[in-house]
Formats: C-alpha cells, sequence, structure tokens
C-alpha cells in the first residue's frame, strides 16, 4: 500500500480499518493538515480525504459473430463444443484475473468436459492395451499350465 501523505510504499499491519499512513508521524501530519484546513474553512487535499480511485480494467474485445458464423457454431458437432469448452476453461484456469474463489468451480467443470469429451472418443487407448495385456497373460498361463511337466526337446 501506499501512504497518502508520503506517498512511501508500506506493508499494512492487518486486522481493522485499513491503514492510510506508513507510520505515526505521516498519520499526525494528516490530522494538523485537517485542523488547519477546517479553521481556514478551507476543505483539505483530496488526496487525504478521498480513496483513490480504482484503475478500470480494460474490456476485452470480443469480436461480433455474424448471423451465419453463429448458424455453423451451433451446427457443430458436441465433440468440438467440447474441445472448445475444454480450451476456454483452460484459458480461464490461466488467466491471472480469474477469482480465486471460482478456481474451484471451473476445475470441476473441466474435468466434467474432459471425461465426458474421452468417453465420447471412445476411452484412453493406452488402458485398452493393459486391460488386452491382462487377457493375453492369462492365455500364455493357461497354454503353460496344459504343458506343465512335459520335456523341452
Amino acid at each position: 500500500m501506499k501512504c497518502i501523505i508520503c506517498g512511501s510504499e508500506f506493508r499494512p499491519r492487518g486486522g481493522g480499518k485499513p491503514q492510510k499512513y506508513c507510520s505515526e508521524k505521516c498519520r499526525n501530519k494528516a490530522k494538523v493538515r485537517a485542523r488547519k484546513a477546517k479553521a481556514d474553512g478551507t476543505r483539505p487535499p483530496a488526496a487525504e480525504t478521498a480513496k483513490p480511485a480504482p484503475k478500470p480494467k480494460q474490456a476485452k474485445e470480443r469480436p461480433d459473430l455474424s448471423r451465419d458464423e453463429f448458424k455453423r457454431m451451433m451446427d457443430e458437432s458436441l465433440e468440438d463444443v467440447l474441445r472448445r469448452n475444454r480450451d476456454r476453461l483452460s484459458q480461464a484456469l490461466d488467466d491471472p484475473d480469474t477469482p480465486a474463489n471460482a478456481l474451484a468451480a471451473i476445475s470441476r467443470q473441466l474435468i466434467a468436459v474432459v471425461e465426458r469429451l474421452d468417453r465420447l472418443e471412445g476411452g484412453d487407448p493406452l488402458l485398452d492395451i493393459d486391460a488386452g495385456d491382462d487377457a493375453d497373460t492369462q492365455n500364455l498361463t493357461q497354454e503353460a499350465g496344459d504343458g506343465a511337466g512335459k520335456a523341452i526337446v
């Protein structure tokens, strides 16, 4: 935070009302200025009474969709829509402007979209290989069991 009297950066001590001043000296200086301004019948300088205006966030420009683009977008397959949602949710997670309290909900949505997309695509082929290996291993074990005790020539 910045002290409204001297402009130096300071770390708030925490708890209670947010600090405006970096030290007792600056706080006292502000009181003296306020008393003088009141005695003179003038207002204290705006820097001491008004909170600094927050910087407005720049709105991200969104391209306007034409009627044809919108119709084409609505005709997309479910997989395409899910992929686009997955990409958009990933961007939202990585965006530093995303509020911290929204991250959990976005993560849950992202996981749900990825799982649904995975089911539509037929699952993970690597997991299918593992399942196939187990069946092949069982067949080999049974074949070896049938000839157990036979001499190898």
